[in-house]
């Protein structure tokens, strides 16, 4: 980036710091601005892996949170299902107890044969079979579902165990950062200013272009063209996850069956919460991971979309072709798709809901 070299020309010759934090690489004497631009891409990089791998964590809590809500409600499915079979069989026996019942007696002297008294002995044993069979099947279902939700939350506790270990590596990471001298800092926060600022001029240009179109961010998806081949993102600080379902088999170069009216639902929602935080399993109104803000866009196009990433770049059909308002994707992270080769993603807590450019390796995902 060309605040890069505005950080080494400046900084040229400075002595820095010698703090030493795990895992993390020692700035000391600069002596060239090279060396310096090195080490500080060094120290960005290792921020950005550490934030990429807590949003993959951050993804499997949203998946186990969400497997675990299905199964307490199974659980509850099966408690009532026990509860009425066992009223039924309860209410049996106390009829059963107050008449008689079906005693050997009755069926001795109400039988009109041999072959009808046989009959009647094993229908009522059946019957009293068919209830303890039943009972001990419900009951037995209710066994498996507690253990297999005792299984999920010692997962679910495990994997945010593991997502606070690593928001702390992020906070020391960032320490690091922040211990450079105070020209980089300078340099640093010129960076996120101007980003912040090309943002906003970005967004109010898409709003007068909205205002001459009726109020519509997208008045044409179907004929708005890729330009997204070969786009990149310089900025150290994004969600560098992999393509590993890109190659799926049912690509297409398909626009998919979202009306204009809704891609521009999407849209619009997508640029309304640019410069809101990001945070771990937030889905807003003011904060979101990746998954939510995804989520959140299409709720206001009146599309219900799964709640992880892993479930949202499944969706639909995959597209060589993107248009506004498809999901960009990449194992583990997504975003909108704005055009232009431009996106607005929850991305991480360094840059939170922001406008900037495609970057890596992604695949699209068209409803």
């Amino acid at each position: 980036m060309n605040f890069r070299r505005t950080i080494a020309r400046a900084t040229a010759g400075l002595v820095l710091g010698a703090t030493v934090l795990t895992g993390l690489p020692t700035i000391a004497l600069a002596d060239t601005p090279a060396e310096l631009q090195a080490k500080l891409d060094q120290a960005d990089s290792h921020l950005s892996g550490l934030y990429d791998e807590a949003s993959r964590v951050s993804e499997e809590v949203n998946k186990t949170q969400e497997d675990l809500d299905a199964t307490n409600a199974e659980i509850e499915q099966k408690t009532a299902e026990l509860a009425q079979t066992q009223d039924t069989l309860s209410r049996r026996v106390a009829s059963n107890y107050k008449t008689g019942g079906v005693s050997l007696v009755s069926i001795l002297f109400d039988s009109t044969s041999f072959e009808d008294m046989v009959n009647r002995i094993t229908y009522a044993s059946k019957v009293s079979d068919s209830d303890a069979q039943v009972i001990q099947q419900v009951k037995d279902i209710q066994s498996e579902l507690d253990q297999k939700r005792t299984e999920q939350q010692q997962l679910l506790d495990d994997l945010k165990a593991q997502q606070a270990e690593l928001d702390a590596k992020a906070a020391e990471a960032q320490s690091y950062v922040n211990s450079l001298d105070q020209q980089v800092q300078d340099a640093l926060e010129a960076e996120r200013a101007a980003a912040a600022a090309a943002a906003e001029t970005a967004q109010k240009e898409a709003e007068r272009e909205a205002e001459n179109n009726g109020g519509n961010y997208v008045p044409n998806a179907g004929n708005q063209s890729n330009s997204t081949n070969g786009n990149t993102n310089n900025n150290s600080n994004t969600n560098n996850n992999t393509n590993n379902g890109g190659s799926n088999s049912g690509s297409s170069s398909a626009s998919g069956s979202l009306s204009a009216s809704q891609r521009n639902a999407i849209v619009s929602a997508a640029w309304s919460k640019v410069g809101c935080s990001y945070v771990y399993g937030a889905t807003g109104p003011n904060a979101y991971d990746c998954s939510g803000f995804v989520q959140y866009c299409y709720a206001q196009a009146g599309i219900s979309l799964p709640r992880t990433s892993y479930d949202q770049g499944a969706c639909g059909t995959t597209t060589s072709n993107p248009q506004a308002g498809d999901i960009v994707c990449w194992g583990g992270h997504v975003g909108i798709y704005i055009g232009g080769g431009m996106m607005i993603d929850a991305g991480n807590p360094s840059v939170g809901v922001s406008y900037r450019s495609v970057y890596g390796s992604p695949w699209y995902q068209t409803l």
